[in-house]
């Protein structure tokens, strides 16, 4: 081709006529399963059991036929398509008690943004049950120990302010009374009111409402409901009533030490105070306590260094107090971080009660907050790409307020804003009661304990709605979005009806992709339980005939023994994962136009026995009704003996290797043929597709794929008016290379005298 210059020079050019798709290996399955946990309508890829067990859980008595399809055709060295299907139980643990249902990433960002929880589980089932989410801010900044009143209580109104003329500023976030007991004879429960003696009005007590219980330390924390004109408490032998333990007001324990203590929150910009500093109680109410009282602070202590995520687990062992973020303090914002904390409560996920399965950091309130390395640090956000088991509903919505207004310190506005902080309402407004265990009313840590999840309600491993079985294979319907090479069914049903409903929605997505093949195992209830083989080749052999002809798919009849290490228990589970293991293992070892049976490339892994082993006669008929059966040989292993297609009739086609030796050149001639869209519809062209698949099939010839083939695309079969409509032909004639199926060997004696050459013509 010409090229104009203006001026003399050479030009180099390159034109590409070594065009070639190669083919990856025939290495990708899909199965669609009810398992434990994991999304659910969403293709998962996992090349290992290990990351099975990551992304979907343990087997269990429900679904473990499914889950060692899966398991087994990985230990061929397969990559997996899974899907976890759907059903109408199944629910999401929430932090609330309402019932959620929350598929994937794609259906909580299309439907479930902003929601009446706070947190939910990332996949459905009751796992999610074990789940505690902990959240912690700034919160308050000090601890303020007050001393002994002269003749009245203290009593501060929570949120109004707290200083000291000149000096620290600040918002009273919680006033409590620590209360070292003794003589327990009655458990203190959170939220119950108690009554204590009152030491100036003997005819008096004052009452109180217990928030927490330290029962490891016999500390009790109380807050005070109504006090009196007068009263004081004492710190020693003072009896506490609880109301509803006891009508009667019995005796429940003595205080041996009691502490006076003020939380506080600084001011933005504030300085710290002080012991010795001098403020007043800010009482508001129409009683009359001790009133704007000088109080000078016995002492002070960081309550950060006090903050607990559990009882006996303090947030300073997690990470370093949260506070203003570098972002938001340029913008002028203040305490925006957050830390996270995801457990396992009651040990359901990991095996390990209390263990931590995801911690966040340093999070920010701020919509727009950044990462010093320019990566969203919106906590929110951060949850959704970076979580495993939890995704966020909505922003805290008990907080305390630090600006003029509550709504002026949104969580979720831009990092300039001075953000209100944590209120723990300790069970009011979390889910389920036992969040009343953790923290203080009024505290820094809010805790979240999931729940509602539920699993597939009732079901085993085989009456999982046959509609949502297909719904999730319907994922991977199109060849052009999705490459698959092996379907996986998993157990076929639990009876012939729903079994032959499910294999022939499969069989229709096989012939509709036409790119890969389906694995289908009898009925268990056919070849388990039955110790006649007489009988359960009869049942075969009736299942198996009233299944759809197909040369996509291949049927076996084995159900093998396996020990499951995760239940330490022996199971039998269906072989159809084993069988497409094999094809995949024999395109490794050899090339995928060989047959994968026999006992070279057909032998099974992880058998321990059969269900059930077919003898020659039973094997006959078996492989008379389409079904490659598997037998147990002696000393050789259990072995695929067989290598037929469901198809119907006699064929090329009824055969495995023929049908993957047409898979594997259509797909690489098919993606030849893709490199001549839209290129000159000439002689030229057809020529260079000629040199692009001849070679081609040269080598699959030389690899002993075909016997001979023949490629035609010349205008003899590109006339001039199928050039005119844009279209392009190509003829691929092809003679497979057959496997050998039928043995005969035939010793004949003869006389001494006899000649060879006259008894073997």
């Amino acid at each position: 081709m010409a090229v104009n210059q203006s001026s003399p020079g050479v030009v180099i050019q390159e034109r590409d006529l070594t065009t070639i798709t190669t083919l990856s290996t025939a290495n990708i399955g899909v199965l669609a399963a009810p398992f434990e946990s994991g999304p659910v309508e969403e293709i998962v890829q996992v090349s290992s059991e290990r990351e099975l067990v990551e992304r979907f859980g343990k087997p269990n008595d429900k679904n473990y036929e499914y889950w060692y399809t899966a398991a087994q055709f990985l230990s061929y060295g397969g990559t997996l398509k899974t899907v976890r299907v759907n059903a109408t139980a199944l629910k999401n643990a929430v932090s609330n008690d309402t019932a959620e249902l929350i598929k994937n990433l794609q259906d909580y960002e299309t439907n479930h943004t902003s929601q009446n929880w706070h947190w939910a589980a990332r996949t459905p089932g009751t796992k999610g049950n074990s789940i505690g989410v902990f959240v912690t801010d700034a919160g308050a900044d000090q601890v303020l120990t007050l001393p002994v009143p002269g003749s009245k209580e203290y009593r501060y109104t929570l949120g109004s302010a707290v200083s000291v003329t000149g000096g620290a500023s600040g918002k009273s976030m919680n006033y409590r009374y620590k209360c070292t007991v003794g003589n327990v004879s009655l458990t203190p429960v959170a939220g119950q009111n108690v009554h204590i003696a009152d030491t100036i009005n003997a005819s008096q007590d004052l009452e109180f409402v217990i928030d927490a219980y330290d029962a490891a330390n016999n500390v009790v924390e109380l807050r005070p409901l109504d006090v009196d004109d007068t009263g004081v408490i004492s710190p020693t032998s003072t009896f506490l009533n609880i109301d509803s333990q006891d009508a009667a007001a019995v005796t429940a324990f003595t205080i041996t030490a009691l502490s006076r203590e003020l939380v506080v929150a600084l001011d933005k910009g504030s300085v710290e105070f002080a012991a010795a500093d001098v403020i007043a109680d800010n009482y508001t109410g129409s009683d009359s306590p001790y009133s704007n009282a000088t109080i000078a602070i016995g002492s002070v202590r960081s309550e950060y260094a006090d903050r607990q995520y559990l009882p006996g687990l303090k947030w300073n062992a997690v990470a370093a107090r949260p506070g203003t973020s570098n972002f938001a303090a340029s913008a002028g914002g203040h305490n925006d971080e957050v830390h996270v904390l995801v457990l396992d409560i009651d040990g359901k996920i990991t095996g390990t009660t209390g263990a931590v399965l995801e911690r966040f950091l340093g999070l920010s309130k701020a919509s727009d907050a950044k990462t010093t390395v320019g990566e969203t640090n919106y906590y929110k956000e951060v949850i959704k790409q970076r979580s495993q088991y939890i995704y966020w509903g909505t922003h805290e919505d008990e907080l305390h307020q630090v600006g003029a207004s509550l709504s002026a310190g949104d969580w979720g506005t831009s990092a300039s804003t001075v953000f209100n902080l944590i209120k723990s309402t300790n069970g009011t407004q979390n889910y389920p009661a036992d969040a009343t265990t953790v923290g203080t009313v009024n505290g820094s840590t809010a805790y979240f304990r999931l729940g509602n999840g539920v699993d597939y309600t009732g079901v085993n491993e085989y009456t999982i709605d046959n509609t949502d079985i297909i719904n999730a294979y319907s994922l991977v319907e199109d060849p052009e979005s999705q490459t698959v090479d092996f379907i996986l069914t998993g157990p076929s049903g639990v009876d012939d009806a729903s079994a032959l409903a499910k294999i022939t929605a499969l069989t229709n997505i096989v012939e509709e992709r036409r790119d890969c093949m389906l694995f289908v195992s009898p009925r268990r209830a056919t070849v388990v339980g039955s110790s006649n083989t007489t009988t359960v080749t009869d049942n075969l052999v009736s299942f198996f005939d009233t299944l759809p002809s197909s040369s996509y798919v291949v049927f076996d009849s084995g159900y093998k023994y396996i020990y499951d290490k995760y239940n330490d228990v022996y199971r039998y589970v269906p072989c159809n994962g084993d069988v497409a293991g094999l094809c995949l293992q024999t395109t490794e070892t050899a090339e995928p136009w060989f047959s994968p049976a026999g006992f070279q490339r057909g032998i099974l892994r992880n058998a321990i026995k059969l269900s059930y082993s077919p003898n020659k006669t039973q094997r006959e008929r078996l492989y008379a009704s389409r079904v490659n059966p598997i037998v147990s040989f002696p000393g050789q292993g259990v072995v695929l003996f067989g290598d037929k297609t469901a198809l119907g009739f006699a064929s090329a086609f009824d055969r495995i290797n023929v049908r993957r030796l047409f898979l594997t050149i259509e797909r690489v001639i098919g993606g030849a043929a893709k490199s001549q869209l839209f290129e000159q519809n000439d002689e030229s062209q057809r020529s260079l597709f000629l040199n692009i698949v001849e070679p081609y099939m040269r080598d699959v010839q030389g690899r002993r794929g075909v016997t001979d083939f023949l490629v035609k695309c010349d205008s003899d079969n590109n006339p001039p008016e199928s050039v005119d409509r844009g279209e392009f032909y190509a003829e691929i004639y092809v003679k497979p290379t057959r496997t050998i199926n039928f043995i005969t060997l035939t010793f004949t004696a003869t006389r001494t005298g006899v000649s060879f050459g006259e008894v073997a013509n």
